[in-house]
């Protein structure tokens, strides 16, 4: 790449904490390591990064919700941990009490799942670093991989010296490169996230990546630099057979005319039109494949 890292990272984060910022000046053999050694890999890498924590300014999830926003993130219908308004109104203004509710014994399905066992551990192992990595039996099996107890000591995740390494782990460990070649930020965004959350907000962040760590011979587009994904041919080709207007070009490439495609098919069926070809939206144009051509 034709640019530093580091120097990438300032003019895109400027708020950037220092952990952060050492932490990427003695990051060149990680990336080597992980194979995150080309433009596109690297502002695929950077720009989840930089939305989970906030351009590179947190080091820790603070937990300090406000009554409204916790009922937005873990209310009925939105979290296991289900918490009511009256209990949200009670919890706001005591962080370790939220996490412990959300994350720890509070919430027994969560806790489960995030390996916490003890008291005190959904606020000791809450979002944690690069990727926010969350619960105590993920920082065990982070700290197992790259050789640090970050069980024993959460706070040695955010130290400049290991601070990429849980990240680069769970990108390499998912198998990220080969989507970052694709250019599909949506399914790098659903391995890391489980969802779509904050997609347009990443989305953003490799807008802002990608003018600055491409070199001169690679397209202004980010998606003309993707490798060709047999997975959107499948999806080019299905909506030009439920009548795509303008066709598509069945390319491989995600582009804006298929994602304005992917748009119009989901307005046109009731769905959030949002252009993300996710499990629903899939799931429905198999549903009107099969209905036109009567199987």
């Amino acid at each position: 790449m034709t640019i530093q890292v580091i120097d990438v990272v300032k003019k895109v984060a400027p708020q950037a904490r220092g952990n952060y910022l050492e932490a990427f000046r003695q990051g060149g053999p990680l990336f080597e390591e992980h194979g995150i050694t080309t433009p596109l890999r690297m502002a695929h890498f950077l720009a989840q990064a930089l939305h989970e924590t906030g351009g590179f300014t947190v080091l820790r999830e603070s937990m300090n919700y406000r009554a409204d926003r916790l009922v937005e993130i873990f209310g009925v219908h939105h979290h296991s941990a289900a918490v009511t308004a009256a209990e949200a109104a009670r919890l706001e203004g005591h962080p370790e009490q939220i996490a412990e509710r959300v994350y720890g014994l509070g919430n027994p399905r969560k806790a489960r799942e995030l390996g916490n066992t003890q008291p005190g551990d959904g606020f000791r192992y809450r979002g944690n670093g690069v990727l926010q990595t969350t619960g105590r039996g993920s920082h065990r099996i982070m700290g197992a991989a790259c050789g640090v107890d970050f069980e024993g000591d959460p706070d040695l995740v955010t130290a400049p010296e290991h601070a990429l390494k849980p990240a680069l782990h769970e990108w390499t460990r998912s198998g990220l490169n080969a989507f970052a070649d694709r250019n599909d930020l949506r399914t790098i965004t659903l391995r890391i996230n489980g969802g779509f959350n904050g997609l347009p907000d990443r989305e953003g962040w490799f807008s802002k990546l990608w003018p600055l760590l491409r070199t001169g011979s690679q397209p202004d587009e980010p998606w003309k630099a993707g490798n060709e994904d047999d997975s959107v041919k499948w999806l080019q080709e299905a909506l030009n057979d439920l009548g795509a207007d303008p066709r598509l070009v069945v390319d491989g490439r995600y582009g804006p005319a298929t994602r304005r495609a992917v748009k119009e098919f989901q307005a046109a069926v009731g769905i959030v039109a949002d252009g993300i070809a996710g499990p629903v939206t899939e799931a429905r144009i198999k549903l009107s494949l099969n209905t036109t051509r009567g199987e």
